[in-house]
């Protein structure tokens, strides 16, 4: 009987580390892929996908299915988007590189920048999920924001998965 209770007692405490993020497909309905965002993130459902920010608003991701064929258009709407949100992009530390994730592979574009907070980080990832379809993962943090959330984007970053 008291092992039993043992049991539930350390059933009952793992709880809240199960209960601590939400999975979200995209997109929803017909999902192509699925990621976890952490609770304690205020995370949207978007048209595409999903959106989200960390608690102390220094890190913002949003991860968007597209078609292949119309990812440059994609990318031009990201970066369009982060504009519009006064985040200014130094082209001169433009860096690109393979990104590979889960078995999806794919492009990274990095470059530091500013927006009115102060220096940022921004990324812009395309990866393939199928032969027409990919996502594209838009990511704007803040440096000290980014060291700050590090444990909660591995997260993340390891949790997003294609459905093929």
């Amino acid at each position: 009987m008291h092992l039993a209770r043992a049991v539930l007692a350390a059933s009952l405490l793992l709880l809240p580390g199960l209960a601590s993020a939400k999975t979200y497909s995209i997109p929803d309905p017909n999902p192509v892929a699925v990621i976890t965002m952490p609770d304690d993130w205020e995370s949207t459902e978007i048209d595409k996908g999903v959106e989200s920010t960390s608690d102390d608003e220094a890190v913002y991701v949003s991860v968007e299915v597209t078609e292949l064929k119309d990812a440059a258009q994609a990318i031009a709407e990201a970066v369009t988007w982060l504009k519009s949100k006064g985040v200014v992009v130094d082209p001169a530390t433009q860096e690109k590189k393979p990104f590979s994730n889960n078995g999806m592979e794919g492009v990274q574009v990095q470059w530091t920048g500013k927006d009115e907070d102060g220096p940022t980080h921004v990324s812009l990832t395309l990866l393939q999920v199928t032969e027409t379809k990919g996502l594209v993962v838009t990511y704007w943090a803040s440096p000290e924001g980014e060291k700050e959330n590090l444990k909660e984007l591995a997260s993340i970053i390891d949790s997003l998965k294609g459905l093929k």
